[in-house]
């Protein structure tokens, strides 16, 4: 049985934890059913044994429910270990070797050492080979012959190196085999043995030596492991899912094990495991939903809210399968589903979904809302390629790194050269995401050993893409497809579709003393006006030793700054200005230098709030760099004053629908305007969807003109809060008033500045 199509499956992940009853056994598929679940894992754990794990009586009993299971219309996959990860034969492996041992590679006092322990070993092919025969043999002849067609599928978890417990992320160690050795030698022309210090070391040809290691490593996985089983499940007419450890990012699944895509690549319904409550990335996902769209016929599947907790809600469970879903995943099982409710079962990685849970009544309500909104929406077409820098990653691993890896999640990736481009990469996803660009991912070697370019279009395996973004760091060692596809004007490199600093219009600083001595830290020839500009008539104002003459512009007063004097500012090194105010007029006029020049706090500027920026000063002036400008924070990059706009150009997609998307993560502005294609008319946007509609599908060229908060120009700066929603007079002055918060001191100014956050 197996529900096809573009449709959503929603599967339990049945442990089987306690003795096999058949009633029970069937009265928990009528309540999955019942509940709106479309099929289920069936999955021993923590299995007491009763009766034995393989038996005939157990493969018996298996039968009558399997067939039940048909009766139902419910899927029925087959989890192919006792407890996990896969691959040990519940112990049958290691009784039937009993010397097998797994060995690793390790660095001490500058010596690389061999180190080891007794255990099954996935790069064994042997052991591989029995577990197949004892387990995926053990059910096909053991079932009955109508309950073995009835199986939908088979399921392994977690198999990567060795036993599958990560020596890298747990020892800072590299995983070894006599195999991968051998296949060193024969592939490089040189013993391993003379060159493994630099797995761990820096010298010369580091780079090489690692990418080589860990590409045969994963090649002995995928050709030991994950092919085989994928070929004995379709030789016998039977899906094979399977997730790996350490898929969220490309520096976990180096230590786990070597290339997420070049094992899942071997698997027709290829898998994640997605722990805890709350959606993770939108990089992790989209791996095995490309991959199947890629090789398979776009079916994929999670193992979803592991670890969740019994605080779980429907509307945890809903936002969590909007985001599997999202990413192109139609099989979701809930991990779990306890066969036996004893207390053991309340603490193993909870909750017991939905058959635990308070709220379980409302489960077919949760479900049934889920399949409206998802059934015949899950297979999008997704145009965009991103070419994920594994090789990059793996270039520059260093196993001593992964050990502040959090094993569970792969949190924690180090600030080393690997870690550095792994996160790179999954902050460019991210931006992908937010920004609406519909994309697949895929690895350097994926590209180059399956893509091709025709008729303008790169094709990996059944997918076709019309654009290409090749993430930073990644490694190529052929050209052809690369410059196929430069040819064929569909390939991009990340930065281009990141924001990049052109100009802006206009700069200031507020001159809140009478006498400012403000420092120069610029070059000597800094191009373009300065002047002064005052919201009031003054007095009199004087640049240096020159009193300058006003004129009236736009309702305000500005007092240009003679080319000569505002040199010698800048080949001194400060901006000598004093004003004076009107006796009869405005005593505390807003009065500004404009030009074009940054505006630096010598302490930095630290987080006030999520809105706000605060800081000390002093500040200073300095010429803009546009290299040294952070489009994320343009108040640390110059502009904390800005009254006009900042301005940056990069690529953008707009969707099907003719929407043009921004990504909202850490975007601080009033509104943008938005030019499109080299055309010079301004379109706006503002939050909270910061998106434009009405556009053409496709890429865009796109330059913004980020306006900045209006606070930033006037304050008041000084008042303890910053900007609240609620500003009166006495918030300049400092005397408390009905506008601020019932707590707050008797004079509510500060020395401290304070300026709402600006920047994308």
């Amino acid at each position: 049985m197996e529900y096809t199509g573009n449709c959503l499956k929603l599967l339990s992940f049945w442990a089987i934890n306690g003795e096999l009853k058949l009633s029970a056994l069937k009265g928990q598929l009528e309540e999955m059913k019942a509940m709106g679940l479309r099929g289920t894992v069936f999955h021993p754990r923590y299995y007491p044994g009763r009766p034995a794990y393989m038996s005939g009586a157990y493969l018996d009993i298996l039968s009558e429910i399997i067939l039940y299971a048909g009766q139902l219309e419910m899927e029925f996959w087959i989890y192919d270990e006792n407890g996990w990860p896969s691959g040990s034969a519940d112990g049958h492996v290691l009784e039937h070797f009993p010397d097998s041992r797994c060995e690793w590679l390790n660095y001490r006092n500058g010596e690389v050492v061999l180190e080891g322990k007794a255990g099954f070993n996935t790069f064994r092919r042997d052991e591989m080979a029995y577990f197949i025969e004892y387990t995926y043999d053990g059910y096909r002849k053991g079932l009955s012959e109508e309950a073995f067609s009835c199986v939908t599928g088979f399921f392994s978890d977690e198999v990567g190196f060795l036993d599958g417990h990560g020596v890298s992320v747990n020892m800072g160690g590299i995983p070894w085999c006599p195999e991968a050795e051998e296949v060193y030698g024969q592939l490089r022309g040189r013993k391993l043995r003379d060159d493994w210090k630099l797995l761990f070391t820096e010298g010369e040809g580091y780079e090489e030596v690692r990418l080589a290691y860990w590409k045969i490593l994963g090649d002995i996985l995928s050709d030991a492991f994950y092919k085989p089983v994928n070929q004995w499940c379709e030789a016998h007419g039977k899906r094979y899912t399977a997730h790996l450890k350490g898929e969220e990012t490309l520096f976990f699944q180096t230590s786990c094990s070597g290339s997420l895509y070049q094992n899942l690549k071997q698997i027709n319904v290829p898998a994640v495991d997605a722990l805890e409550r709350y959606p993770g990335n939108h990089y992790y996902p989209r791996t095995v939903s490309s991959l199947s769209r890629q090789f398979s016929d776009g079916r994929c599947m999670a193992e979803a809210l592991g670890g969740s907790g019994w605080g779980l809600s429907p509307a945890d469970l809903e936002n969590y399968v909007d985001w599997l879903a999202e990413s192109g995943i139609d099989t979701i099982a809930f991990h779990l589903w306890q066969y036996q409710a004893d207390s053991a079962s309340v603490r193993d990685w909870p909750p017991n979904i939905p058959r635990g849970l308070s709220w379980k009544d409302a489960a077919s309500a949760v479900f049934g809302k889920l399949y409206r909104k998802w059934d015949n929406r899950l297979h999008k077409p997704r145009p965009v390629l991103l070419v994920a820098p594994e090789r990059g990653v793996q270039a520059q691993f260093d196993p001593a790194d992964a050990i502040a890896l959090n094993e569970h999640n792969g949190s924690g990736t180090p600030d080393s050269r690997s870690g550095k481009i792994s996160r790179a990469f999954s902050r460019f996803a991210e931006h992908c995401y937010e920004q609406g660009i519909p994309f697949d991912v895929t690895s350097e070697r994926i590209l180059e050993e399956h893509g091709h370019v025709e008729d303008g279009v790169l094709r990996i395996g059944k997918a076709v893409y019309s654009a290409v973004i090749c993430g930073d760091g990644a490694w190529f060692l052929e050209e052809q497809i690369r410059e196929q596809a430069k040819a064929a004007g569909i390939w991009y490199e990340a930065g281009e579709w990141q924001w990049h600093y052109t100009g802006h219009g206009g700069n200031q600083i507020l001159l809140e003393e009478k006498e400012c001595h403000i420092p120069w830290r610029g070059c000597e020839d800094t191009e373009g006006e300065w002047r002064i500009r005052s919201l009031d008539p003054l007095e009199g104002i004087r640049a240096g030793e020159t009193q300058l003459i006003g004129e009236e512009k736009e309702g305000n007063v500005v007092y240009t700054i003679p080319d000569s004097v505002k040199k010698s500012f800048l080949k001194n090194g400060e901006i000598s200005l004093r004003w004076e105010a009107c006796p009869e007029g405005e005593n505390a006029p807003f009065v500004y230098l404009e030009g074009n020049f940054g505006v630096k706090s010598t302490e930095g500027f630290r987080e006030k709030d999520r809105h706000q920026w605060e800081t000390a000063g002093d500040f200073y002036l300095t010429d803009i760099r546009e290299d040294e400008v952070d489009v994320r924070d343009l108040c640390a990059s110059g502009f904390p004053f800005c009254r006009t706009y900042v301005e940056m150009e990069s690529l953008h997609f707009a969707g099907a629908d003719g929407k043009l998307r921004f990504d909202k993560t850490g975007l601080h502005a009033d509104c943008m305007a938005v030019m499109l294609d080299g055309d010079t008319q301004l379109r706006y946007c503002w939050g909270p969807e910061w998106e434009l509609a009405g556009i053409k599908q496709g890429i865009h060229r796109t330059v913004i003109r980020l306006i900045p908060s209006t606070f930033n120009t006037y304050g008041p700066h000084h008042h303890i809060d910053g900007d609240r929603h609620l500003t009166s007079p006495m918030q300049y002055s400092g005397e408390k008033g009905f506008a601020d918060a019932p707590d707050a001191p008797s004079f509510t100014l500060t020395d401290k500045w304070h300026f709402v956050k600006f920047g994308i």
